[in-house]
């Protein structure tokens, strides 16, 4: 029973000792006095897209080409330069769509790392392309659009053009980007 008291006391002792090391210093009473404390704080990996800007297709009038269209921004990251993408549209399900008029057209996506000079990769909607690397991590604003380094490419196929009525066709492309 003894020992079983000693090992207790003991035990506590120790964990007392323990959490004081962590512990902030007392000054003493004396004609000057000293103390010191612990500081501490914790980052988290953080990542941000900046630099987006809409992307207007024009007006299709006929002819054999698609309508393309694209836009270049920055991806910054503070824990490195790995980050993977995924994009979804305002369609059904987050498909790649635009809406007009009770009618929806079809739309595809690529996403290029500018940085790394690769070449454009064909999104799927909802799907991750992991990998990406070459975010910027000294700028959290990516200072000016020269610092961009991705972009996005859409596009509209001359076929699915032609077989929708007129009017203005409209959609949101969502391009969700998280650290590696």
């Amino acid at each position: 029973m003894k020992y079983s008291r000693l090992i207790k006391t003991s035990l506590f002792a120790l964990g007392v000792t323990t959490t004081s090391v962590m512990a902030a210093t007392q000054g003493s009473l004396g004609t000057t006095s000293e103390g010191d404390l612990l500081i501490s704080l914790s980052v988290g990996d953080l990542i941000q897209i900046n630099n987006l800007n809409d992307i207007a297709l024009g007006t299709f009038n006929g002819g054999t080409a698609d309508l393309n269209g694209s836009d270049s921004f920055c991806i910054y990251r503070n824990g490195g330069t790995g980050y993977n993408v995924t994009m979804s549209g305002s369609g059904t399900g987050g498909a790649f769509e635009l809406a007009g008029g009770g009618n929806t057209l079809n739309y595809s996506v690529s996403f290029e790392n500018l940085d790394a000079g690769s070449a454009a990769v064909a999104m799927t909607a909802g799907s991750t392309l992991n990998g990406v690397t070459g975010a910027n991590n000294t700028d959290n604003t990516c200072g000016s659009a020269a610092a961009d380094n991705a972009q996005v490419n859409v596009n509209v196929a001359n076929a699915d053009l032609a077989a929708v009525p007129p009017g203005s066709y409209t959609g949101t492309l969502t391009i969700l980007v998280a650290p590696e």
